[in-house]
């Protein structure tokens, strides 16, 4: 993706970068969009193909598509020092909607009660010259790892601004798919 590395801050974990996916269409309008045209079952009620999902579930299913595993670079690019940020719901079955920010520790930011084993490896960085974020990766395999992350789970209610889905396919699907996207993306 062409965003540049010196736009991460301490407060934004997220960047969209318009222009590339606007560059990189192969239908010519939203590389994106694209990929919602290739998944459009996501989008509606389960054999209701005009039903659009209720907010909640359109937000999960529009983010999910906007980074990877789907797309790759994904449409919301996460800042490199993230695992990942992930939609999910809560367990109590109320259809709240959750997003999971993944977030690497080094095994020395634990506090302890017991050693940590050794000869375990840890995270692996890599500072890009452009950026105070490194990209953390797994180790080698060749020996064990002790790998932790945090997860910080916050709450999505009225204040993130989610608009209900109007459209189950076409450029106005895209819209409302890249509608919700921003609002996800402004308070994660």
């Amino acid at each position: 993706m062409s965003v540049r590395n010196e736009l991460w801050t301490p407060t934004m974990l997220t960047l969209i970068d318009e222009e590339h996916d606007h560059r990189s269409a192969s239908d010519g309008h939203s590389r994106y969009g694209a990929y919602l045209g290739q998944r459009l079952n996501r989008f509606h009620e389960y054999d209701r193909p005009d039903q659009p999902l209720p907010v909640n579930e359109f937000a999960a299913a529009a983010w999910g598509v906007a980074t990877s595993p789907v797309m790759s670079p994904g449409y919301v690019e996460i800042r490199p020092d993230l695992r990942g940020i992930t939609p999910t719901f809560a367990e109590d079955g109320d259809g709240s909607l959750l997003i999971d920010v993944h977030v690497p520790l080094y095994r020395q930011a634990l506090r302890a009660n017991r050693d940590v084993p050794s000869g375990l490896q840890d995270w692996s960085a890599e500072r890009h010259c452009l950026s105070s974020y490194a990209t953390f990766y797994e180790p080698s395999s060749e020996r064990p790892a002790l790998l932790t992350t945090t997860v910080v789970c916050l709450v999505v209610d009225g204040s993130w601004g989610l608009a209900p889905q109007e459209h189950t396919r076409g450029h106005d699907l895209v819209a409302d798919a890249k509608r919700t996207v921003a609002a996800l993306r402004g308070k994660s």
